[in-house]
């Protein structure tokens, strides 16, 4: 129990009164901590049989009742069928929460089945890296079908969910990565009106994006400490590797050969390695640099310098805009929301959650994954913000601000990957 809570009887209780409750499985309200609006919630306190509940007063906008001048008589606790049998209102509440309870699970099947998606995905993308020059026909085969299946899912679903995903860490990061900045460029190249000719070319653009690392010494990709000038020098050196590499294998396309170029320059000329500025930087590539800096900025090597999702694309439009295409960046900040997947964020009523998922037709419509310690975290609750009128996101926390038990149930990525999951549920 924290000092600013108060354990007060349910005979106490009136309007105004923010309160918490300690079970989430044996009331009909969809969360165990909210104000007391209407008579009709403390009707239902008393019909579920809870005699206690804490009173947090920084919150509340009324003071509790004086305490009965004698016990009360023990209530007797509801069923949501008994109780539906005597209210219709509190009937509907169970109900409710029956429904929230189901579309939950459901939710959790969705992503649980997006995960298995992104995974099959991901070994698609290090076997055919892995293999592109040992098997240079079948492996560029191999990346312009998964491209051509992401392309034709986003162009054929009216709407798509951008879902944070789970991933191990280690050396599958670079497969990680260009799974990543292929996902995201599609869909900020959807929402750009881009023609799947120019998706297709800019999806094995992105896949092979990274290819000339390969000549990159991994004590230099992989070192946690600033480089030195000749270490950078040599980083760059991978976009010229990558298209010398590239030149060898059948069937790339312009565009794509312009993404593996380019990814790296900037529309103010401090990119590398040509220095370009945008007029003679194509729209591919534009859209890959941004994606590319962007998931850079989440996944660092060493994993405590990493921005959060929400401080990367702040940093991009207050610090680094003049780099990027004006358009392509406003659209990309509309495709990931004001709090993209993997944000820690705290609402007004100071519940702590994690954005899971993000609708960019419906960016007020977050899936936020709830901390609450009553409910097991295998059952632990998802809602869209909209759904709850009274409840707002206030500020975002960075993971390591977390107190343990928070963030052994929320579980914030320590690499934070995106995929796509047709939205066919919400049409």
């Amino acid at each position: 129990m924290s000092s600013s809570e108060v354990k007060i009887s349910v005979d106490q209780v009136r309007e105004g009164l923010y309160i918490r409750l300690d079970t989430w499985m044996n009331h009909p309200f969809l969360f165990n901590s909210f104000k007391l609006r209407n008579a009709k919630q403390i009707e239902a306190l008393r019909a579920a049989g809870i005699r206690e509940v804490m009173y947090l007063p920084a919150k509340s906008d009324s003071e509790p009742l004086p305490p009965p001048a004698s016990p009360p008589e023990p209530a007797q606790a509801s069923t949501a069928e008994a109780v539906g049998d005597i209210d219709p209102e509190l009937q509907a509440m169970w109900q409710e929460k029956a429904a929230r309870r189901q579309k939950v699970a459901g939710r959790r099947a969705a992503i649980a089945q997006c995960e298995q998606r992104f995974s099959k995905s991901a070994g698609s993308v290090k076997t055919l890296l892995k293999s592109l020059f040992a098997r240079p026909q079948e492996s560029v085969g191999q990346a312009k079908a998964l491209v051509s299946d992401m392309v034709d899912s986003l162009l054929t679903e009216k709407e798509v969910v951008i879902h944070l995903m789970s991933s191990k860490v280690g050396d599958e990061n670079a497969y990680y990565h260009a799974l990543n900045v292929t996902v995201l460029s599609l869909l900020l190249a959807k929402e750009a009106g881009l023609s799947a000719d120019e998706m297709r070319a800019l999806g094995l653009g992105c896949l092979l994006h990274d290819i000339g690392k390969e000549r990159v010494p991994s004590q230099i990709l992989l070192k946690r400490t600033p480089w030195t000038a000749a270490e950078y020098n040599f980083f760059q050196q991978h976009v010229v590797y990558g298209v010398e590499a590239v030149r060898r294998l059948p069937n790339i396309t312009p565009g794509a050969m312009e993404v593996i170029a380019c990814h790296h320059e900037m529309m103010d000329g401090s990119g590398f390695p040509g220095r370009l500025t945008a007029e003679r930087i194509g729209k591919l590539a534009r859209i890959a640099a941004i994606v590319n800096t962007y998931d850079n900025h989440c996944n660092r090597v060493n994993p405590a310098d990493s921005l959060t999702p929400a401080e990367a694309l702040a940093h991009m439009f207050k610090r680094q805009k003049d780099q990027f295409d004006p358009l392509l960046l406003k659209l990309f900040i509309r495709c990931m929301g004001v709090y993209p997947p993997g944000s820690i964020v705290q609402l007004n009523n100071d519940a702590i959650g994690m954005v899971v998922s993000v609708n960019p037709d419906r960016l007020l419509q977050p899936t936020i994954l709830l901390y609450d310690p009553a409910i097991p975290k295998e059952e632990a609750v998802f809602f869209e913000l909209d759904e709850e009128p009274d409840l707002a996101i206030v500020k975002t926390l960075r993971p390591v601000e977390l107190k343990p038990p928070v963030y052994e149930y929320l579980d914030p990525r320590a690499r934070v990957n995106y995929f796509l999951e047709q939205d066919s549920d919400r049409r």
